[in-house]
């Protein structure tokens, strides 16, 4: 798209946003937003009703009672995502609704609605949230793309943390220490009074894990300042984070068998040090709410490879400022906004520099919409124009102006239950690593990948349960993947390119009850089929075969039970099924074999004392959840995981 047509596109977008802006404030029945909760699918607060399409939501009172550790861990073990780890890093690769390898980059990650996923080819950096500032997490599947942008085919998923309370001091410290040399230390200070709070919270957590060199410490500090009263509210958001890690690399056929804890590896290491600031402010205005978000990020990597001969250094800069207006009407409310975005890159490694820049404008706008009592309808579109440029090591650039779309309906039926749908468009566009060749040291800018997406579901609920079951598809045209080169000897080696057209269907069952005030059940069962619906690779005809990397099935149950007296129980069961190898697009290799695990936690409350005894893997099942077939489909390497862990804790709040 040419310069002249794109600013042509964008004075068209915005005085659309304008007209309609100006046509809901005419309307004289402004109505007051009366809920309290931030929804992921509203960039603003709202009740969690507003949300047309199914969300789930992990409160902060789940995440105390469970035994994870991370971010990720959380995600699995109560929200059903599936997780990979292939470093032994707690920055797992996050994949909603079957992506494989490429699940990070089309699962959007935010942080207080700002985006924590990375524009590389890298997990967002989740080991950056210590997880006691955590009020609650919010996922949406399928969704997100209008309000967010690109990135978010699979899903949205926004960690909220907590604000200060309006009046008050707490003080809490929580230690915990077990197998593999893992300890986990986290404290929190609160400080109310009147319009003005603060909170800090900081965390260090250390773990040997199970491999040999695969030592990972982490280092983590959040703040909160924030002012407010009856018309508007100002909050200031800062974090930093530290992360030594060592990496132990893969391990063969043969070695997974006779040695899998052992390493090849064993200089291999890496840190990675990151720093956020953030300033937002909301204000009723006339015709409505307004707010605005500006964010400020850096993460400087420098990973160093002996047994590869390789190294590398990266630096990375992000600023975003986000304005929007939320304008209430009649039975709804029209929402339009901007996103500004400057990114900046730079790698540095033994085969040469690589400078990156990407600039994003957008405007969207949303209508949310209650025509009828228990008829709900929203409606969004957005409009992102990018530009991405290289200066080193070849001066390349390419424009894209990409459109989002979303339509959703939900109606509510009789006895509690309610139906749903939507359809859609989304994208993404290339990171900076996927247009950068480290081994050949070229640039090449990939065409952008676009998807339809489709859902339709009914939910129910009443006072002790909620069920929800939907079926998905998505139609993906240049879907961005790596691919490793067949017949290249040496594992991870290739190149990203666009695949032939993709798509991926499924259905998804989830239900909570609470037959007991005591007791309370979750389940989440996922069935995907990720496919080519054409193309070949090496000249073998791709039509039908399946994406790497995507289970079939992945099943999630929970329990949590208050005995009384203090006393609580908490137990999660997870099974991942098959699923092909990495590098095996012509589904010519074995599968990559299903397994089960067993967690539990007991937990025991008295005073101002939380005392705590976890066992993850409680089976100690041997497994992985990463692996390679190799160039000529004869042999794989993967990355084995922890075995048993058993984590004692003591936490003291005053």
């Amino acid at each position: 798209m040419n310069t002249i047509h794109g600013r042509a596109a964008r004075r068209s977008l915005f005085r659309i946003s304008l007209m309609a802006a100006a046509l809901a404030a005419a309307n004289p029945s402004l109505a007051a937003d009366e809920a309290t909760v931030l929804v992921t699918g509203s960039r603003f607060a709202g009740k969690p009703s507003h949300t047309v399409t199914g969300t789930s939501v992990i409160t902060a009172a789940a995440i105390a009672q469970s035994s994870a550790t991370s971010v990720p861990e959380i995600l699995a073990k109560l929200g059903g995502v599936h997780v990979r780890n292939s470093s032994g890093s707690t920055n797992w690769q996050i994949d909603l609704r079957g992506f494989g390898m490429s699940g990070d980059q089309n699962t959007l990650i935010l942080l207080d609605g700002r985006r924590l996923s990375e524009n590389e080819l890298t997990p967002a950096l989740l080991s950056s949230v210590p997880l006691n500032a955590i009020d609650r997490i919010e996922i949406l599947r399928g969704s997100g793309a209008v309000l967010y942008g690109g990135g978010a085919t699979a899903g949205t998923i926004n960690i909220i943390t907590r604000n200060p309370a309006s009046e008050g001091r707490l003080t809490s410290i929580r230690a915990a220490y077990g197998d593999y040399g893992t300890s986990d230390v986290r404290a929190t200070v609160e400080l109310a009074s009147g319009a003005v709070g603060m909170l800090l919270h900081a965390n260090r957590y250390v773990s040997s894990n199970y491999r040999v060199n695969n030592h990972d410490r982490e280092d983590k500090l959040e703040g909160v300042v924030r002012w407010h009263d009856a018309d508007a509210s100002a909050t200031l958001r800062f974090g930093s984070s530290r992360q030594k890690m060592r990496f132990p690399g893969a391990r063969s056929t043969v070695q997974i068998a006779s040695d899998p804890a052992g390493s090849a590896t064993q200089n291999d290491h890496g840190l990675t040090d990151a720093w956020n600031v953030g300033v937002s402010v909301t204000r009723s205005a006339g015709i409505g709410e307004f707010a605005i978000d500006i964010d400020y990020r850096n993460k400087k990597a420098d990973n160093k490879f002996p047994a590869l001969f390789a190294a590398n250094a990266t630096d990375s800069d992000t600023v975003t400022v986000s304005p929007r207006l939320r304008i209430p009407h009649q039975n709804g409310s029209l929402l339009v906004g901007i996103d500004s975005t400057r990114w900046t890159y730079s790698n540095i490694d033994l085969f040469g520099l690589a400078n990156a820049n990407q600039t994003i404008d957008a405007l969207y706008a949303q209508e949310t919409w209650t025509p009828l009592p228990g008829t709900d309808i929203s409606a969004g579109i957005r409009t992102s124009f990018y530009k991405d440029s290289f200066s080193r090591p070849a001066v390349a650039s390419r424009r894209d102006t990409l459109n989002a779309f979303e339509l959703s309906l939900r109606q509510r039926l009789v006895g509690g239950f309610d139906a749903y749908g939507s359809w859609g468009q989304s994208f993404r566009v290339a990171t900076a690593n996927e247009n950068y060749n480290v081994f050949t040291g070229t640039v090449t800018l990939l065409l952008p990948q676009k998807s339809h997406d489709g859902e339709v579901g009914v939910e129910f609920r009443n006072r002790s349960t909620r069920v929800r079951a939907a079926a998905f598809a998505s139609y993906l045209t240049n879907e961005i993947h790596l691919l490793v080169l067949n017949g290249t000897p040496t594992f991870g080696f290739g190149a990203n390119s666009n695949l032939a057209p993709t798509q991926r269907t499924g259905f998804e069952l989830e239900g909570s009850w609470h037959p007991l005030a005591e007791l309370s059940l979750s389940a989440i069962y996922q069935h995907t089929r990720a496919t080519f619906r054409s193309g070949t690779y090496d000249g073998i005809d791709l039509a039908g075969k399946e994406v790497p990397l995507v289970p079939s099935q992945l099943l999630t149950l929970n329990a949590a039970w208050r005995i009384g007296n203090g006393h609580n129980l908490a137990a999660n069961l997870r099974f991942v099924g098959s699923q092909r190898y990495d590098n095996d697009q012509i589904n010519s290799f074995s599968l990559m074999p299903s397994y089960s695990l067993a967690d539990l936690k007991y937990s025991y409350a008295t005073g101002n004392w939380i005392f705590g005894v976890a066992a993850d893997n409680l089976l100690n099942k041997r497994y992985y959840s990463y692996g390679i077939r190799n160039g000529a489909g004869t042999s794989f390497n993967a990355y084995p995981e922890l075995g048993r862990r058993v984590i004692l804790s003591a936490e003291l709040k005053i």
